[in-house]
């Protein structure tokens, strides 16, 4: 479970701003919040971010991503002799030469971590792992870079230590590189960011074939049609089809793959992942079968079926493993293509309890101002974002302004009690003559 995510100068970022789950002394909903030795107030499983568009919502899922991506990838995929593709604050230029920084508290296996991370657009220039046990800090590494390259190791850090740091590039991470190299105790933070943390940008359809293939798994498949059966849908049953791709097909996957590194690929990470890109071999397909006025039902494929289904069905995959591993799962806009009560039915999986005992987490933005006056939302699981006169983002939360338990909170944030609202003047308004 995260704990806490600071970040700075980062896209629309500029001063350090942070996402906290650490839950404050509110009462309400007391079964929304995860028990933690050592935590006075306990976890908080639900993140929801408002804001008005282009104030920064999707910048902070942005960094916690770029993050994960560079202790995925930057051993492997990142050019040893190449930049790193990080963007700083735009709006000023001295930001431009100014490092950006990330620091990341989380629990894994009942221990609490800290990972941090410092870099510039050519070199790591920090990077940090401690732990706490019974809550005192262990250093584990500690690397300077830049001129110094230097990298101290705790005693408890145990395994090829110093063969890993010289294996380690100016431009990569040493937990990226430690893990590539069967760090026994690293290793599994590395899997902690690459297989726990699950991020949903763009359109829906592009997860279809993740959920369609972990539907071969009956289990996941029941549990994925009793989610549907709640959400009303008329669907009674789902058949998975599998095709070959043909080899034509296969073909022009491998140009579609060399146009689009080409084009719109932003990093030398991105354009090496494309390229190694192998074509499927074969494609699953869903089959819904809808009720009937025959007993038998009706039986209608994915692509014919609505963009709200389709959209649905496409974030149960993700939803469903995050809640299985106990990870944390990203949404930039949850109420893309959704009914407003499927979207708040996905935030209460994770609020339950029962739905959710391994404690994953769900962060998301959204416009959709019913989750405010749902009754679902604590105070301090709600945040804004708002753009200051110059421009750069501050991430804040409701409990700040210490509301009311029973205050009408959607109400309160569309009226500019909050701030995180766009000024908007009617463009008629300058035209009426009474």
């Amino acid at each position: 479970m995260i704990i806490r995510f600071k970040f700075e100068n980062f896209r629309s970022i500029r001063e350090e701003q942070e996402l906290s789950f650490v839950a404050s002394s509110l009462k309400d909903f007391s079964d929304s919040v995860v028990p933690v030795q050592g935590f006075r107030h306990g976890l908080l499983r639900v993140a929801s971010l408002y804001g008005a568009n282009a104030s920064g919502k999707t910048n902070v899922l942005r960094a916690l991503h770029f993050v994960a991506r560079a202790v995925r990838n930057s051993h492997r995929y990142w050019k040893p002799d190449g930049p790193i593709y990080v963007d700083t604050f735009l709006l000023e230029e001295e930001a431009q030469n100014r490092p950006t920084s990330f620091r990341l508290d989380f629990l894994l296996a009942d221990m609490r971590y800290q990972f941090g991370l410092t870099i510039n657009k050519t070199d790591v220039l920090r990077e940090w792992v401690y732990c706490y046990p019974s809550g005192k800090k262990q250093i584990w590494y500690e690397r300077e870079g830049g001129a110094s390259r230097k990298t101290s190791f705790g005693r408890k850090l145990v395994g090829e230590n110093r063969r890993i740091e010289n294996m380690t590039r100016r431009n990569s991470l040493f937990l990226s590189t430690a893990a590539q190299n069967n760090h026994e105790m690293l290793t599994p933070l590395f899997n902690w960011f690459s297989e726990r943390m699950h991020f949903v940008y763009g359109p829906r359809t592009a997860l279809l074939q993740e959920t369609t293939k972990r539907c071969s798994d009956v289990g996941f498949r029941n549990e994925l049609l009793k989610f549907l059966a709640t959400a009303d849908l008329g669907i009674l049953s789902m058949d998975i089809k599998e095709e070959t791709f043909p080899e034509k097909t296969k073909d022009m996957w491998k140009e579609l793959m060399e146009f689009v590194g080409k084009r719109f690929a932003s990093t030398e990470e991105e354009k090496a992942v494309l390229e190694k890109a192998a074509p499927p071999q074969s494609i699953q397909r869903i089959t819904l079968r809808h009720k009937a006025r025959s007993g038998e039902g009706t039986s209608i494929p994915i692509e014919d079926e609505s963009a709200g289904t389709e959209a649905f069905l496409s974030l149960l995959g993700p939803v469903l493993t995050t809640l299985e591993s106990g990870g944390v799962l990203c949404v930039d806009e949850l109420d893309s293509s959704l009914h407003p009560l499927l979207a708040l039915e996905i935030v209460r999986m994770f609020k339950d309890p029962d739905s959710n005992p391994k404690g994953a987490q769900i962060i998301f933005n959204t416009h959709d101002v019913n989750l405010l006056d749902a009754k679902l939302l604590r105070r301090d699981e709600i945040w804004f974002t708002e753009k200051d006169s110059e421009g750069a983002t501050h991430l804040y939360p409701l409990s700040d302004f210490k509301p009311r338990q029973h205050t009408n909170l959607k109400d309160g944030y569309l009226q500019g009690r909050y701030g995180a609202v766009p000024f908007v003047e009617s463009f008629l308004s300058g035209r009426r003559k009474v």
